[in-house]
């Protein structure tokens, strides 16, 4: 199983001490730091994934269960586009973590927001807690990918700068336990996911551009 490289910083420290208390023979304090070692592992995976091929597919932008498709009239980062379409996703602890390119293009932006650490299913939480948006342009489709910590997550890790070009699928950031990502669409695109269903980053095709 691979890991993020940025996982690495909890999961070593808690491993090496897990062993070396292991070493010691004490098992008391040995188990507790294994067993952290192997959930921030868990939490940190990496798994490999199948990015689905097609013009105008639009995939899932983070791994979850998807809180609300609603109508927006219009965002700031995408002027001159209405009505939008917004998906929201909600991460648990369960899910990875990573955040993927929904589609093929250039980042025009990445944008932090200080704000609050309100629970991420929270609908007001994505307007009120901190966040980092990243604005993408594709060849005739623009959209945003909000990533947004909770009440547990407390850092947005963004790997992408404005003016570099990303495929489909590939891995845009990482966010810190348990969070929610939001994906806003231009009226170009047809929603094909519903509330409540389960996505999975860079696998899951949740939009299409209309033809």
């Amino acid at each position: 199983m691979t890991i993020a490289k940025d996982g690495l910083k909890f999961l070593l420290p808690a491993l090496g001490l897990g062993i070396a208390f292991l070493a010691l023979g004490w098992w008391a304090p040995a188990v507790p730091f294994l067993l952290l070692a192997l959930a921030f592992g868990f939490f940190f995976r990496d798994p490999r994934r199948a990015v689905p091929a097609g013009p105008g597919l639009i995939v899932s932008p983070a791994d979850g269960k998807v809180l609300a498709v609603e109508s927006l009239e219009g965002l700031p980062e995408l002027p001159g586009l209405s009505p939008l379409t917004r998906i929201t996703i909600f991460l648990s602890l369960l899910d990875v973590h990573l955040t993927r390119a929904p589609l093929a293009g250039a980042v025009r932006e990445t944008r932090y927001t200080p704000g609050q650490f309100l629970p991420a299913y929270r609908k007001e939480a994505g307007r009120v807690n901190e966040s980092n948006a990243i604005v993408l342009d594709g060849p005739s489709t623009t959209v945003q990918i909000k990533q947004i910590v909770g009440v547990a997550a407390r850092r947005i890790k963004v790997f992408v700068r404005a003016g570099q070009r990303v495929e489909r699928g590939d891995k845009i950031g990482l966010m810190y336990f348990g969070s929610r990502v939001e994906l806003t669409l231009p009226p170009s695109c047809r929603v094909r996911v519903e509330p409540g269903a389960k996505v999975k980053g860079g696998m899951t095709v949740i939009a299409e551009e209309n033809s």
